[in-house]
């Protein structure tokens, strides 16, 4: 009989040994797996890229009155202007994003930092026109489209000889 109580003693301890090995290599690959999600995301929230190397591709986006930063994200994403909805949010809120109803021009070779700062930037002058009547609703996307790249608008249509 101690033969006996001596094999089952021995294989309840493999058994229970086996287990244990089991769950502990479980719990590491779990442990594992889950840092590399969280420094995913936060690779992606943080690092700063681009769609597209320079010169890219321009992009005309409407924002219209009432869209939160989400559905602006939406559509940006599916513009192909960025490619991290959350991280658009999260850095329009840290960057303190107000994004303007009206027509904008993005580029895909810009970060998501560079499309914040354009539209809030672009945005806050919209408004100021607003406010100061020197621009009506409806004109204010149309400027913010014709302005040239130093952001100044060009006034004619080049026929001045004619």
């Amino acid at each position: 009989m101690s033969h006996r109580n001596t094999v089952s003693r021995t294989s309840d301890a493999m058994v229970s040994l086996a287990i244990r090995v089991i769950v502990t290599a479980l719990v590491v690959w779990l442990l594992f797996l889950g840092i590399s999600r969280v420094y995913s995301f936060g690779h992606g929230l943080l690092y700063e890229h681009a769609m597209e190397q320079e010169p890219g591709t321009d992009v005309s986006v409407e924002i219209s009155d009432g869209q939160s930063s989400r559905q602006i994200a939406e559509m940006l994403k599916k513009d192909g202007i960025i490619d991290n909805t959350t991280a658009f949010v999260l850095q329009a809120r840290l960057y303190e994003g107000v994004f303007e109803p009206g027509s904008y021009t993005l580029n895909t070779s810009m970060t998501t930092a560079d499309i914040i700062s354009k539209l809030t930037d672009e945005g806050k002058k919209l408004q100021e026109l607003k406010q100061k009547d020197l621009v009506n609703a409806d004109a204010a996307g149309a400027e913010t489209e014709s302005a040239g790249e130093n952001g100044v608008e060009e006034i004619g249509g080049g026929n001045e000889g004619e």
